[in-house]
C-alpha cells in the first residue's frame, strides 16, 4: 500500500520508521530528514505539536535501524540501494594526511607549519583598539581604595574564628552535625 493512501488512523498506528521505509521505497531516491517529516505531516494532517514526540523517536530509530543509511547532510536512503563498497565510502570518516617533514623541509622559509600563524597578511592589524580598557585604569584603583576604607571585606583565619567560641560550643556543634548525619 502506498503511503499516500494511508488514512489518519493508519498513520497514527504505524511507526514513523516503517512509514519512512515505505516512503523511501516509493520515491526510490534519498530524502532529507525534514522532507520525510514534512511528508508525514502532510499525509497525516499533523500539526508540529502533535508529532513532536514521535519525531524524536523516529530520529533515534532512523540512526539505529539497519535498513537506513545516512549519506550526509541529514539525507537518508535505504541501505539496500548501496553496495558494500559504496557504504564504506559514504560512512568512512575523512582522514587528513600530513606529510612528515624532513630536514630540507624545515629549512624552507616559505613553508608554514601547522599551528604557526601566518602573520604576513596581518601587518595592518593594530595591537590595541580604542574601545579596550587599559589594565592600569585609575578608576579601578579608586574603587579598591573605597573597598579597603569601608571595611566591607574582613579576612579572618579559621584559627581566629575557633578562638572566639568556647570549646563546649564547638563540641555541641559537632554533636549536632553527627545527629544530622544519622
Amino acid at each position: 500500500m502506498k503511503l499516500q493512501d494511508y488514512t489518519q488512523e493508519m498513520m497514527d498506528e504505524k511507526s514513523f520508521i516503517d512509514m519512512a521505509y515505505t516512503l523511501l521505497s516509493e520515491q526510490n531516491d534519498t530524502m532529507n530528514l525534514y522532507d520525510i517529516i514534512d511528508s508525514f505531516k502532510r499525509i497525516g494532517h499533523y500539526e508540529d505539536a502533535q508529532i513532536e514526540n514521535r519525531v524524536v523517536q523516529f530520529y533515534t530509530d532512523l540512526n539505529t535501524d539497519g535498513r537506513f543509511l545516512s549519506v550526509g547532510d541529514n539525507v537518508w536512503g535505504l541501505r539496500d540501494w548501496y553496495s558494500v563498497d559504496d557504504i564504506e565510502e559514504k560512512i568512512a570518516p575523512t582522514i587528513q594526511k600530513f606529510e612528515i617533514l624532513d630536514e630540507d623541509d624545515e629549512e624552507d622559509q616559505n613553508l608554514t607549519l601547522l599551528g604557526e600563524d601566518d602573520s604576513e597578511g596581518d601587518v595592518n592589524i593594530p595591537n590595541r583598539t580604542d574601545d579596550q580598557e587599559e589594565l592600569n585604569d585609575p578608576e579601578d584603583e579608586h574603587v579598591e581604595d573605597e573597598i579597603e576604607e569601608s571595611d566591607l571585606v574582613v579576612e579572618e583565619d579559621d584559627e581566629e574564628i575557633d578562638e572566639t567560641y568556647d570549646d563546649d560550643e564547638l563540641e555541641d556543634d559537632d554533636e549536632l552535625e553527627d545527629e544530622e548525619e544519622l
